[in-house]
């Protein structure tokens, strides 16, 4: 081999060694800048490499960290407390992180994004921290390695359990000034009602008019303050539900008897057709009526005089399906997907049609709680269509 080649080698060999050298740098700060914390740990519990927001989080220079095991790194109770080895201590058996790096290095499967509270790791912080825990198996020259991220979702949590305090007062406070709201209500309108009915006394055209306005007021002041109460029921899961076997045509002809002289009074005519073969179903009577009376009442309202609202029950397998179907304004494409939420109103309807805009938001609530669905068909200017599906036995069957 002449000298020129073995110079050419030798530059060879030292600039693929210049090469992996600029690589693993490359890569270290690359895992170096990953904000999650970091850490390389070997079938013995021993942690070989960590990054800086591992550093960081512990609190601990680098040789305090990289060669400890795992329980002298993350100060965990059995080194920082009982003073024993890492792996002998009474919390060890029961340590989440321990078990599932074992696990994973026994396994060679990947563990992803499990949360947890450690009650035994980082004794040095005030607060107890949550983590989401994913480790992934590798494989380095031939031996077992296990990759541990550590994400601190602590503060998250501790949002998390703060929105739900917030959300609980929130729910006292609707029910509290709801009930309170209802008896001065109920003492308002039964006296509205005798001075009507002319019990205190002659009402004169113009005073029954002034009453009138006031009597309507009180009874949507009331609807309102039901809806709320409904839907903050069924929001917190504190609604009850009767679910029993009814004649499914009994419910259907007492929730239209209900809105017959509505229709009348709004010159709508009303139509209903029931299967005959209809039959039985399980189901909530008096949330079934309040879900129908809902959907008529809005077809009504919505639909101007002379129009026509109908409804339709047919049984269709093992589901019961009631349509009602209006010849009314109609509802935008742009707003179908959004009726169902609380306190949504089509624009240009909230100062025209009054209501509270929980009600379809009620009807969705209940309907998903007898395990069924509803779907909304609607053209402008033409109508709207609503499809409820309700399976004849929403429970699951006792073994």
């Amino acid at each position: 081999m002449t000298r020129d080649n073995i110079f050419k080698n030798t530059a060879e060999e030292l600039s693929t060694q210049e090469l992996i050298e600029r690589k693993k740098k490359n890569l270290e700060a690359i895992f170096d800048a990953v904000p999650e914390c970091l850490l390389l740990v070997d079938e013995n519990l021993n942690v070989i490499r960590v990054n800086d927001a591992t550093r960081k989080l512990t609190n601990k220079d680098y040789n305090e960290i990289i060669n400890h095991s795992l329980g002298e790194a993350l100060d965990c109770t059995t080194v920082s407390i009982e003073k024993k080895a890492c792996g002998t201590g009474k919390f060890c058996e029961t340590c989440i992180l321990r078990q599932n790096i074992q696990k994973v290095l026994k396994t060679m499967e990947p563990v992803h994004k499990l949360e947890f509270q450690s009650k035994t790791l980082f004794q040095n912080k005030e607060q107890t921290p949550w983590f989401a825990l994913s480790i992934e198996p590798v494989i380095i020259e031939d031996q077992k390695y296990a990759v541990v991220c550590l994400n601190d979702i602590t503060d998250k949590k501790l949002a998390e359990k703060e929105l739900l305090k917030t959300m609980e007062i929130k729910s006292q406070f609707i029910s509290t000034v709801s009930h309170d709201l209802r008896t001065p209500l109920t003492a308002i309108k039964e006296g509205l009602d005798i001075v009507l009915e002319g019990l205190t006394g002659r009402v004169r055209k113009k005073q029954k008019k002034f009453l009138e306005l006031a009597k309507r007021n009180v009874d949507r002041l009331s609807l309102l303050i039901n809806d709320v109460l409904d839907f903050q029921k069924l929001d917190s899961g504190g609604m009850k539900f009767d679910f029993v076997s009814h004649d499914v045509s009994d419910t259907v002809r007492q929730a239209t008897e209900i809105m017959t002289l509505m229709a009348k009074k709004n010159s709508i005519t009303l139509t209903v057709d029931i299967a005959s073969d209809i039959g039985e179903a399980v189901f909530d009577h008096n949330r079934i009526i309040q879900v129908l009376t809902n959907l008529l009442s809005n077809a009504i309202k919505f639909t101007p005089q002379g129009g026509s609202v109908s409804l339709e029950a047919a049984r269709q397998q093992n589901e019961i399906v009631i349509t009602v179907s209006d010849t009314g304004m109609g509802i935008p494409k742009e707003d179908l997907s959004r009726i169902f939420e609380r306190f949504y109103r089509v624009a240009g309807t909230a100062n025209q049609i009054q209501g509270t805009g929980l009600g379809l938001a009620i009807v969705a609530q209940i309907i998903t709680r007898h395990n069924g669905r509803i779907l909304v068909e609607s053209e402008l200017n033409k109508g709207t269509t609503f499809i409820m599906h309700l399976p004849v036995n929403p429970l699951p069957e006792k073994s």
